[in-house]
């Protein structure tokens, strides 16, 4: 099985950077149809800045042009507060989640790290984005910092799933460590009633983070996820992890071949995965996708097709990055993100800064 690109192009980026700064990141994509999709933005001035909010974008010809519509707020009382970390899925009966962090608006670097100011809202839609319900979720506390890289899945037996990641020793002297875990709802997100710790989190030599969840086709929860060692200074491949139907019950994480940072996977059917990634190292960094035929057991990782090309343009004001996590701060591409929308095509999305503009960017491709 091979990949091709059928077109690529921008979703949205700031033409007028004479006037405005306006930067556009993690862009997530959720398909209504083969053809109609909305794509989720967090737009501001930087990637971290009080000003950022979710705005929602629209294709009703796979991908080809995107229309901007309103943003998305949870009520007249967000002229303070900012937006960030958009991860959107559908319900079996075409329900739109999306998951987003709300933060109330200051300049303190180090306050956006904080459990103490971070709210998890949930917004819901039941005509296809037209118009939003939005509600505060309460995660069961995690310190100093609780991240959610993912999206909320709903399982087969009508739960909700939710995979988070507790950063340990965040802002601190102390060793890095982040450990995973998994939250259940049975009411729609309000309370989460019920934890488990994923095997990973018990490795004394690997910590795994920016996990991306995707529901199989066969109902198991499968993902992908940065693996380094503990506090960060070095990179594995990418790990893989599988659940059982229910969310339950996890394999250990296992190596992939491929050298990835941030990813994504799409379940194509048959045994046939497609996974999505930034590759930060060596001579040739970009965002870039794999195949594989065997349930994500082994990859074509000697033959990656690449969406972005980001040669030269991998950094943002320095020629080599801090050490981890405030690299952060300086990296020029990231957050991909993919979905299937028929049998054998694809849309992937990612940011990344060219010309000094951030921007967000799809790429349509086909499994053949």
């Amino acid at each position: 099985m091979q990949l091709e690109i059928l077109n690529s192009g921008i979703i949205y980026k700031n033409m007028s950077p004479g006037f405005k700064s306006e930067s556009a990141y993690l862009p997530n994509l959720v398909s209504l149809s083969e053809k109609e999709i909305l794509c989720f933005i967090r737009i501001g001035s930087a990637f971290y800045s009080p000003d950022g909010k979710i705005c929602q974008f629209r294709s009703i010809d796979a991908g080809n042009t995107w229309i901007q519509e309103n943003p998305i707020e949870l009520n007249q009382s967000d002229e303070n507060y900012h937006y960030t970390a958009p991860h959107c899925t559908t319900t079996s009966n075409g329900e739109l989640i999306l998951l987003v962090n709300r933060k109330q608006a200051s300049n303190d670097e180090t306050y956006q790290m904080d459990n103490n100011i971070t709210q998890h809202i949930i917004f819901t839609s039941r005509d296809k984005g037209k118009t939003w319900t939005g509600y505060e979720t309460y995660i069961p506390q995690s310190n100093p910092y609780l991240d959610t890289p993912s999206n909320i899945i709903e399982l087969d037996n009508g739960q909700w799933f939710l995979g988070c990641e507790e950063w340990i020793n965040i802002n601190t002297d102390r060793t890095l460590y982040i450990k995973g875990f998994g939250i259940f709802s049975d009411d729609r997100g309000k309370s989460w009633n019920h934890k488990i710790d994923f095997p990973s989190s018990h490795d004394k030599t690997k910590m795994y983070s920016h996990s991306r969840y995707t529901k199989s086709l066969d109902g198991k929860i499968r993902v992908l996820q940065w693996t380094q060692t503990i506090g960060g200074q070095e990179d594995f491949d990418a790990h893989i992890a599988m659940s059982d139907i229910n969310g339950e019950n996890w394999t250990a994480p296992e190596p992939t071949g491929i050298p990835a940072q941030t990813s994504w996977l799409a379940d194509m059917g048959h045994g046939n995965f497609v996974a999505v990634y930034t590759h930060r190292t060596g001579f040739n960094p970009g965002i870039k996708a794999v195949v594989s035929t065997d349930f994500g057991k082994s990859w074509n990782n000697t033959d990656p097709i690449i969406l972005w090309d980001s040669v030269g343009q991998e950094f943002l004001g320095v020629q080599t990055i801090p050490e981890y996590p405030k690299s952060h701060d300086n990296i020029a591409f990231g957050k991909p993100n993919l979905i299937r929308i028929n049998k054998n095509e694809l849309i992937a999305s990612w940011w990344c800064t060219q010309a000094c503009v951030t921007h967000a960017r799809y790429a349509r491709l086909k499994l053949k």
